[in-house]
């Protein structure tokens, strides 16, 4: 009995695992395990974008199986069932537990014959020791042909038993019917539509949008949580911007773009090469920093109640949409860690919740290169107040997210505690009670921060650091073809 262990690659195009699979009789089947859900980045919003987009499979003729338990007691009991199995999935680069698990699994595996097979994804290379050569790579993996759509499904089986053995239960069945207004849906047509739409009529105004909040929202391809769901793949995405280059008038907008598709797989790659960067600091240089964390800080940062408005909206905006352009994403977690001095890892797991196309290679590598513990990175402390005047000038995104505050005057909008009590009184509004005062002095936590981190930056032991992950992480190109 073929096996297919859907994970993150919700398609039915351009999906090598999925065709192997059907060429005997096949059951597809996702888990939604326990131990997933009870693990500090988890949030229903992804089991939700999940199960949407296997609706749509089973709409188009897949069969897939919902199951809830852990994967190893699932392929015991599939064992046990049907004898000699063959499992095929694309390997994951997930956090640790997936990883984890996965181990688990391979060597249960192993000791019980049953084959198991998994494909690379997005050109992520497993087993890499550096990075020489590796933009050659995936050049010639976004280039390589894509395998055709799977369409016959007379060997996909339905397993009626083994559904009412690992029955999601009544209130997980209810939480994953809900849906946000706010939110985008899963699917892979909802996929195609969001890459057509964005190829047609979006990325000629892209490279001068991103990195304005309520133009981002719009002018941005949207497509980071149908990339990390795999309802489409990497490939997909380049090949379609690669038909799309003779119609397009900015040819910088779309290299811009395409770039950070690049970007994408360089990240996820960097955890599959040092997957202890979900916990610890890249450069050990850092370790004497950031050790206590502050609970009042931390409540007011994830309310978004800091009494800065650009992070305070953001953070009311990532819960309520799941999404942030990378701007954003950058300020909040830069103030996190050098404004409020609070360690990287006290805010990992809340993003991760937060964000819908919360992908673990692009996030902890990201999360470090703010915080400046990487050691081989600018220092980047953004200014949220200088971010605010820049680029949301007319205050739209924070009234939008921050409703106590949009009534008040383009000139408070930004810095509300410059208001005096004249102020206050003319437009009904009294900081510290309709919202909250700075909770720490910009200025001054900006200054020690900054001599903090390039202190250390400037000393032997992080240049010393800094040269091994360089030799491991830095990317020294072949040509490419």
């Amino acid at each position: 009995m073929n096996i297919y262990w859907m994970k993150r690659d919700f398609r039915l195009a351009d999906n090598l695992p999925l065709l192997k699979s059907l060429e005997d009789k096949c059951i597809v089947l996702f888990i939604f395990e326990p131990s997933v859900s009870y693990n500090y980045d988890f949030n229903i919003r992804h089991w939700r974008f999940i199960y949407q987009s296997i609706e749509e499979l089973r709409e188009k003729g897949l069969y897939v199986h919902y199951l809830y338990g852990e994967a190893i007691n699932i392929f015991e009991n599939l064992k046990e069932k049907y004898g000699e199995l063959s499992i095929f999935s694309h390997q994951e680069t997930g956090n640790d537990l997936t990883y984890t698990r996965d181990l688990e699994v391979a060597q249960y595996f192993k000791a019980n014959n049953i084959r198991w097979r998994e494909f690379p994804t997005n050109a992520v290379v497993r087993g890499l020791k550096k990075r020489d050569g590796w933009d050659a790579l995936w050049i010639k993996y976004v280039k390589s042909p894509q395998y055709h759509q799977a369409e016959n499904f007379e060997n996909c089986l339905k397993d009626q038993d083994l559904e009412s053995l690992f029955q999601l239960d009544e209130d997980l069945q209810s939480q994953l019917l809900e849906l946000s207004t706010k939110m985008i849906l899963g699917g892979e047509s909802k996929a195609h539509e969001m890459l057509e739409l964005f190829l047609n009529s979006k990325i000629e105004s892209y490279w001068g949008s991103i990195s304005y909040p309520e133009k981002s929202r719009y002018y941005c391809s949207l497509l980071s949580a149908y990339l990390t769901w795999g309802n489409l793949s990497i490939k997909q995405i380049y090949q379609a911007c690669e038909r799309a280059k003779p119609k397009i008038r900015n040819k910088i907008s779309l290299e811009q773009y395409m770039a950070r598709l690049k970007w994408h797989c360089h990240f996820v790659q960097k955890l599959e090469l040092e997957p202890s960067i979900e916990f610890t600091n890249l450069n050990p240089a850092y370790n004497d920093i950031r050790k206590k964390k502050n609970k009042k800080y931390l409540k007011a940062w994830k309310a978004g109640m800091t009494g800065y408005p650009l992070v305070d909206a953001a953070m009311r905006c990532v819960e309520k949409t799941g999404y942030l352009n990378f701007r954003l994403r950058s300020t909040v977690v830069s103030f996190l860690t050098h404004i409020l001095w609070q360690p990287w890892q006290a805010g990992t797991g809340h993003l991760a919740r937060m964000f819908l196309d919360y992908e673990p290679g692009i996030h902890f590598s990201q999360f470090q290169m703010q915080a400046g513990t990487t050691g081989i990175n600018t220092i980047r402390i953004y200014n949220p107040i200088k971010q605010s005047k820049e680029k949301d000038k007319n205050g739209e995104f924070i009234k939008k997210w921050i409703p106590e505050l949009k009534d008040i005057p383009v000139e408070f909008i930004h810095e509300p505690w410059k208001m005096s009590e004249m102020d206050q009184i003319m437009y009904d509004f009294k900081l510290g009670q309709n919202y909250p005062k700075p909770i720490v002095d910009f200025e001054k936590a900006h200054r020690e921060a900054r001599e903090k981190l390039w202190g250390i930056k400037n000393s032997d032991k992080n240049k010393h650091h800094a040269k091994k992950i360089l030799k491991k992480h830095a990317r020294r190109n072949r040509r490419e073809s």
